[in-house]
């Protein structure tokens, strides 16, 4: 097959494409998806802002024909299912379309499609539509569990040269990822100045990744004080050696409410982390297939504050090192499942499917 990639940026991700040989075109598209409306501001231009995103993705999709005609495509692959281009493009010329489910979309980022989640669900019922969930709770949420037209095809994380287990652990629990309310950061420092509380010799929180908006960062770091735990929590920001940071900690604590797959608790496995990870969606999931797979868990689960701060303690008491047998199944079940070697082959062989239809 040869790809053909479609962007809505001319930035550096289109140089490394060309850079690899992949052909990129370069159109202007917007998320099919309502403007904000939380303040008087974005109240007053919700409307504008709506018929702008109209008019951009209906020029965007005549164009999208017109170049995918040029080329004869024989299929599109939406790579994120709250833009619907790809889609609309694909009716018009007659060829099979898949859509590439990563988010609940409202569930975990509060957003929603045009014009209704009711005639979103109905696209994916089309004999024409294909799509390919990350998860199987993200397959049922969007109804499509049992569908001959839909697979679920978990993330490719890493590859199986990527996977290491450095028996060397530091004292220190990590949380890694983007800080933000649904990520469950605030949650997090709530459980872990109960833990302080009751032990002063808790390990230090390191809280590796940025805030979409600094006053998010600013409210959490007020949080630290009024916890006080400023001495024992470090902001460490955007990291590029996160892996590296997975790799010494004692644990990683996956605190969000609501993940899609949980890129970060596959990566942590990978890099050969104890997972402590809150027994809900895509976190569950994983959990879940590991148990499935191995006959044991693979991570530690909690539902409540109390089994969080619980499981700190036992880190603490009994030393990682007692936990390196669930780090081993862990691995063993990321590299079965997660790696990008499995991911491409399924995605390939469902394709093929399709093109046979």
């Amino acid at each position: 097959m040869e790809p053909v990639v479609v962007v809505p940026d001319n930035d550096g991700f289109c140089l490394t494409l060309r850079e690899e040989g992949i052909r990129t075109i370069v159109l202007n598209f917007r998320p099919a998806i309502y403007p904000p409306a939380g303040n008087a501001k974005e109240f007053v231009l919700f409307m504008p802002k709506l018929i702008a995103k109209l008019i951009v993705n209906r020029i965007a999709v005549r164009r999208l024909c017109k170049e995918a005609g040029r080329f004869g495509a024989e299929m599109i692959h939406t790579n994120v299912s709250v833009v619907d281009v790809g889609m609309r493009a694909a009716r018009r010329l007659g060829i099979p379309h898949v859509t590439h489910i990563r988010e609940y979309g409202d569930r975990d980022f509060d957003m929603h499609v045009i014009p209704s989640r009711k005639i979103y669900l109905k696209n994916f019922t089309r004999k024409d539509s294909y799509s390919i969930c990350i998860t199987k709770d993200i397959a049922k949420y969007h109804r499509l569990d049992g569908s001959d037209n839909s697979k679920v095809i978990y993330n490719g994380v890493l590859t199986g040269a990527d996977v290491v287990f450095d028996k060397g652990k530091d004292s220190y629990f990590l949380f890694a990822g983007r800080l933000e309310e649904t990520k469950g950061v605030t949650a997090l420092l709530e459980a872990y100045g109960k833990l302080c509380g009751r032990r002063k010799d808790a390990f230090p929180l390191l809280i590796a990744g940025d805030a979409g908006k600094k006053s998010y960062l600013d409210y959490l770091n007020d949080v630290v004080t009024s916890l006080n735990i400023t001495d024992k929590v470090r902001f460490l920001g955007g990291r590029d050696d996160v892996l590296s940071l997975m790799s010494k900690a004692s644990a990683l604590i996956v605190p969000s409410r609501s993940e899609a797959f949980g890129r970060i608790t596959a990566e942590a496995m990978f890099a050969g982390c104890l997972v402590i990870g809150k027994d809900t969606a895509g976190t569950k999931e994983q959990f879940d297939n590991g148990l499935e797979l191995t006959g044991e868990e693979i991570g530690l689960r909690y539902e409540e504050e109390e089994e969080l701060i619980r499981h700190l303690c036992d880190v603490m008491d009994n030393g990682v090192e007692a936990y390196f047998p669930m780090i081993g199944r862990a691995q063993k079940t990321v590299l079965s499942l997660y790696s990008a070697e499995r991911q491409v082959e399924n995605v390939f062989d469902f394709y093929k499917n399709i093109l046979r239809k």
